[in-house]
């Protein structure tokens, strides 16, 4: 009489098929993960980036330094209430008045850095960014 059901090699098969779809799906789900973070990077570095431009063009110069987290301001007037942190905060997003050394009154330019996860994006021409960043913009 012949028994009904799976061999053991069929099971193993079956199973080894399932394991290496799994892995491969895991793989994509973090890829995703990633470049969805990096996309809230630039996103965020765009948002920091407009604060600073409506800044200068009230002040006529750049702030010598924003502090993750707090506000862009100047007096009574709030340019951002809150800069936005990085995703993952390791490490956080850089802020890089220059010329280097500049007072709250002589900041001409800037550098704002992040660190992506994914594939590298092209920084701006005169925003090279250093270890561990590795994604920069400047004014427009």
């Amino acid at each position: 009489q012949k028994q009904k059901g799976f061999t053991l090699v069929e099971l193993l098969v079956v199973i080894s098929i399932m394991v290496v779809l799994a892995t491969i799906a895991a793989i994509n789900y973090s890829q995703v993960f990633k470049n969805g973070r990096d996309a809230k990077r630039q996103s965020d570095l765009k948002f920091i980036q407009s604060a600073l431009e409506q800044y200068f063009a009230d002040q006529k110069y750049y702030p010598a330094q924003i502090i993750p987290g707090a506000a862009i301001s100047f007096g009574n007037k709030i340019y951002l209430t809150k800069t936005p942190n990085d995703p993952t905060a390791n490490p956080d997003y850089k802020y890089v008045a220059s010329p280097e050394g500049c007072s709250n009154t002589s900041c001409t330019s800037y550098c704002l850095y992040a660190k992506t996860e994914g594939n590298p994006l092209p920084s701006d021409a005169n925003c090279t960014p250093s270890s561990p960043y590795n994604y920069g913009i400047t004014r427009p």
